[in-house]
């Protein structure tokens, strides 16, 4: 018997917990990196080629990655993830500069890609649909705090102690992780594959995946927005003459805000669930990335941030749900490899375009274009949903004893 296909999931508030002090440390680096390289004089498509590292090996390693897991276990790419982390923020902590800073990113966005898909992977193992459900919805908390806390952290300490002590601070975050994982290796995370692992397939494509390029496109759509947010904020802070400490709290309002959206009752979020959510998260995007350079009197802004929190952070506990639902049998980590390889791709590519719109038509116009090509999205999918509701509801069974239009007589429940 394979021990490893029958032993308990690993507790769900643990994996979580880990998950929550990565993503600290990445939301942080980012900031930081951002940040510091303001101070360094470094325009706006440097900074954008600055930051493209983090996701780059999300673009490059995830769907390899997943695959690996599927195949070995979960318990060495965490392992190995987070200690990778926790090494590229040392060395950005020891020289801060513009070339170690991006070599680091680098590093720490590959090591947040195999730990997280790890992570993920055991979030779902041995799990009813309830439970699973249960799990993505902590998880989806856990993150909403570690996306606020980790720019918050980041730019307390680049405003009162400087750069060597904000990315100092983050690599103890990262460092504290890996020893929690490391010390609960055993009992949080599969060591070795299933007992019956579907066999890879060699194509970087959704080959058997059916279902899921409609889900890709909209969650792309959506990375789109939320890097577009940790890329606009320091510009416009830059622009405006805002402290170190002020873009900190505006990106910690708007993880507090994913995180306050998240936590309401369930009722709330069935509600709004689905595709439907994915829809208004688009259009919340659109509608404030068009006026985030508009409305600069201070107290506008952490309104913004709060709006563009609510909306995209309804979101990712219906992309999880959606996705589970899609993926098959013994390739839960490739899919979502599969995923954060898309997102990679938007947080690759978002900055530099987003970067070279705005030397080009300056950062309103670029703005305006871009918040309208959101809002535009999100209007499109919201009809599709309703029409998909309306034709669902046609469907619905016929009331007991009528016979239903195929010709076939519906018994009652």
């Amino acid at each position: 018997m394979n021990l490893a296909a029958t032993r308990p999931p690993p507790p769900v508030r643990t994996l979580v917990a880990l998950c929550v002090l990565n993503h600290v440390a990445l939301s942080g680096a980012r900031a930081a990196l951002a940040l510091q390289a303001l101070r360094l004089g470094v325009p706006s498509v440097g900074l954008a080629l600055m930051l493209a590292p983090f996701a780059l090996a999300s673009t490059l390693a995830a769907l390899p990655l997943g695959r690996r897991i599927d195949r070995v276990g979960a318990r060495v790419p965490a392992l190995a993830g987070m200690a990778l982390m926790a090494g590229a923020l040392a060395a950005a902590a020891w020289h801060p500069g513009i070339a170690w800073m991006t070599a680091a990113a680098g590093a720490i966005g590959l090591g947040y890609t195999a730990s997280l898909i790890a992570l993920q992977s055991e979030l779902a193992r041995e799990r009813t649909a309830s439970e699973r459900a249960a799990a993505f919805a902590g998880f989806a908390i856990g993150t909403a705090a570690s996306g606020g806390l980790g720019p918050f952290l980041a730019g307390q300490c680049m405003a009162r102690l400087g750069a060597h002590w904000a990315f100092g601070t983050l690599a103890l975050v990262s460092l504290a992780a890996a020893c929690c994982g490391a010390w609960n290796a055993r009992r949080l995370l599969q060591g070795s594959a299933p007992a019956a692992p579907a066999p890879p397939s060699r194509r970087l494509s959704l080959e058997g995946l059916g279902g899921l390029r409609r889900l890709m496109l909209a969650d792309l759509l959506m990375a789109f927005a939320w890097n577009a947010n940790g890329f606009v904020v320091p510009l416009v802070g830059q622009r405006e003459g805002w402290t170190a400490d002020t873009v900190g709290n505006l990106l910690g309002c708007f993880g507090a805000a994913v995180m306050l959206v998240r936590v309401l009752p369930g009722a709330s979020r069935v509600r709004a669930g689905g595709w439907r959510a994915i829809a208004h998260a688009l259009l919340a995007s659109g509608v404030v990335l068009a006026l985030l350079p508009l409305l600069t009197a201070l107290p506008v802004p952490y309104v913004l941030e709060g709006v563009f929190g609510c909306g995209l952070g309804s979101s990712l506990p219906s992309v999880l749900a959606l996705l589970e639902q899609h993926t098959p049998p013994g390739r839960r980590a490739e899919v979502l490899g599969l995923r954060q390889g898309v997102l990679g791709l938007g947080a690759v590519t978002l900055p530099t375009a987003l970067g070279a719109l705005v030397s080009a038509a300056g950062l309103v116009g670029a703005l305006l274009g871009f918040g309208g090509a959101l809002a535009a999205a999100g209007a499109t999918i919201a009809p599709r949903v309703s029409a998909r509701r309306s034709a669902s509801a046609r469907r619905s069974p016929s009331p007991a004893g009528t016979r239903a239009p195929d010709g076939a007589r519906r018994c009652p429940r």
